[in-house]
Order: structure tokens, then sequence, then C-alpha cells
């Protein structure tokens, strides 16, 4: 079994939440302990909330809090599936009846995002910047940092490869959970401008140059 496949993290997510890692947080009095409740997610995640050093696990650090909420409760009613996250979210610990989805949306997004997240090759950054602000900026911002007061995700900074698996996958995981016209903009994309868009949204935030150097008055041809 790979030890990064979803089936190996489930496995040991389950060892760690039948351990005594938990059960502490279990017996807890009314004032919910936020770092014990991320003791599972830091399993994949990392103690920082970082993510994976390959990008393959996303960041969620710095993250807005009603998406989180509102992911924990999808993947545990089962309309958003990842065998791992769904083990978490099904788990007493986190009932939310304490509150504890709350809560622990609330500790990660007040934990600093990933400064150094996993980036594409750079070599169409100008193809990504048209990409975004046509598609998803008028949603997630032109920054890419989505909206405090709603279920809309910060996108900057996010890595690389777990961006370009999420936007490959786009017609099956917004399924119901995102506005059509995104999903349908996503999947008629041909493979290098979803290369060059999620290259694109793993820079914002960062102070890198936004342009390559095939993009200074001479169209993008690849």
């Amino acid at each position: 079994m790979a030890p990064n496949s979803p089936k190996f993290r489930a496995h040991v997510l389950i060892a760690v939440l039948s351990s005594g890692i938990l059960s502490a947080a279990q017996a807890a009095p009314p004032t919910v302990d936020a770092s014990r409740l991320y003791a599972p997610c830091a399993v994949c995640h990392q103690l920082n909330a970082w993510g994976s050093s390959d990008g393959t696990i996303p960041n969620l650090a710095g993250q807005r809090r009603h998406y989180l909420e509102k992911q924990l409760a999808l993947f545990r009613s089962g309309a958003r599936v990842d065998t791992a996250m769904q083990v978490v979210a099904i788990h007493p610990t986190i009932s939310n009846q304490g509150n504890e989805i709350a809560v622990l949306a609330t500790y990660l997004s007040r934990i600093d995002a990933n400064p150094n997240p996993v980036v594409g090759s750079g070599d169409h950054r100008q193809v990504g910047l048209e990409l975004y602000t046509h598609i998803c900026a008028s949603c997630h911002g032109a920054d890419g940092r989505g909206e405090q007061d709603n279920s809309v995700p910060r996108l900057a900074g996010q890595h690389y490869p777990y961006l370009r698996r999420q936007i490959e996958s786009a017609a099956d995981l917004h399924k119901d959970l995102a506005p059509p016209e995104m999903s349908s903009a996503l999947r008629a994309m041909p493979s290098s401008e979803k290369d060059a868009l999620a290259d694109y949204i793993s820079r914002l935030g960062t102070s890198e140059a936004l342009l390559d150097s095939n993009s200074r008055g001479v169209p993008d041809k690849y």
C-alpha cells in the first residue's frame, strides 16, 4: 500500500483516532481545544496545516472559515468523497454538537498560510492570468483570497499539484457544489490551459513576477 495513497492515509487516521491522542478531547470540558481537534488532520496536512511537501495534499492554513465548515459538512454527509477526510469528519470527536466544526475551522483560518507553496513551471503565467481573470476572479477575487463572509474559498498560494488535480476533476468534484458555468469552463479547457491556470493560482500572493519571459509583448504560444 503506497504511503501517500488515500487507503493508507485512512488506515493511519483510524489508528490515530483510536489511540489516546484524541481521548482527552473526547473527555474535555465544554471549552474545546482546537489543537486537539486538529490532531488527526495533521497526519496528512502536517502540524502547520501547510499540506504535504509534494503539494498533493492541500494547504488548509489561512483558508476561509465558512468554506472549511461547509467542506467538513459535505465530507460527513458523503456529498464530497475522500476516504481519509470522511474518516475524520464522521468521528465522534467532531460531532458538531459542541460546535467543534466551527472551532476547528476558525483555528485553521487563523494560521498563516504557506508562504512557499509548490508551484508549476512558470512558463505560461500570462495565459494563467487571463484565464483566472475571466473565469475565477469574479468569485474568488483578483487576489485569490476568497471572501470572509461566505463559502468561496481562498485559492491564493494553494499547491500546484493539488490545484491541477482539482481542475482536472472539476466536473465531478463540483457537481451540485459550485456554479455549473465554472465546472463547464474548467471541463472544456485543454490540458495546457489547465496547467497554466493552476500554476498562476499557486503563485497568487507571492512576490514573484506574474508574467513569464515569453509574454513580453509576444503572444504566448504553447
